[in-house]
This record gives structure tokens, C-alpha cells and sequence, in this order.
């Protein structure tokens, strides 16, 4: 069973378990997601959040811009109280991922965008419910013994 389908059924397990529904399209998304930055180690921005935000605007380019979102939400759904031990509060995070994801929206013909920003803080609870540690979710190993 690869990666994906791991995520994938773990995933849409825990949404059967809870009665939650999203579009397909969101779905699948996330799943991605997870996918794609499971193995990366840059879950805080270098430069910051802020300092990222503010030049995203300078030239938009729309994969930056969803790469910046996309952060936004796995760096919330991943750690909810980093924010508050600096004063911050996860809405001021969920801020600049939500209107990334507008800008994106606005520069692209993708819906998913628009609905993404629509549904930051549903997807941030879920994915923070799925992937809370104590939940059985057993993945393969990505690097394969040489």
C-alpha cells in the first residue's frame, strides 16, 4: 500500500467516523498534501510567515502563493500552540493562509482556491483530528533499505 493510499483511507476513515463531508476535489487536496510534506522539514518558514506574506505580493505568482497557503494550513493543522508561545494567535496564521489562497483563487481559473480559503478552518480541524498521534496511522517506509 503506497503513501498516498495510507493517507487516503486513514483519512477518509476518520471522516466516515465522524460524519464530517467534503468536496471531492477538497479531499483529495489535503490528501495530497499531507503526501507531499510528510517528509519536509521546513514546516516554519524561513524567512517568517509575515516576512514571506509581504513579498509573495511583490511578483504573485500563483504555485508560490499556494506553496505559502498550503504551509499556512499544514503549519496550523501540525502545531496549533506555536503561535500562542509567541503572542500569537492561530487565527493571525489561518489569516494569511485563507487570503493567500484568495489571491491564488483570483489569479487562477481553479475554484479549489477560492474554496480552500473557504474552508481553511474545517480542513485545519480535520487534518488536526486525523493526525493526532494517538490515532493508528502506520506508514510505509518512504526510503527503502539500500
Amino acid at each position: 500500500m503506497t503513501v498516498r493510499a495510507q493517507f487516503q483511507q486513514h483519512f477518509h476513515d476518520y471522516l466516515d467516523r465522524t460524519g464530517c463531508e467534503l468536496p471531492p476535489a477538497l479531499s483529495d487536496y489535503v490528501i495530497d498534501l499531507l503526501v507531499a510534506r510528510i517528509d519536509r522539514v521546513d514546516i516554519i518558514p524561513d524567512p517568517s510567515f509575515a516576512e514571506r506574506y509581504l513579498q509573495l505580493y511583490q511578483e504573485p505568482r500563483v504555485s508560490v502563493i499556494v506553496d505559502y497557503a498550503d504551509s499556512a494550513l499544514f503549519f496550523c493543522s501540525l502545531m496549533p500552540e506555536y503561535g500562542s508561545r509567541r503572542g500569537l494567535s492561530m487565527d493571525y496564521y489561518a489569516t494569511l493562509g485563507i487570503s493567500s489562497y484568495y489571491c491564488a483563487g483570483d489569479l487562477t481559473t481553479d475554484p479549489r482556491y477560492t474554496q480552500l480559503g473557504n474552508w481553511f478552518y474545517s480542513l485545519q480541524r480535520i487534518i488536526t483530528a486525523a493526525i493526532k498521534p494517538h490515532q493508528d496511522l502506520r506508514l510505509i517506509s518512504i526510503y527503502k533499505d539500500s
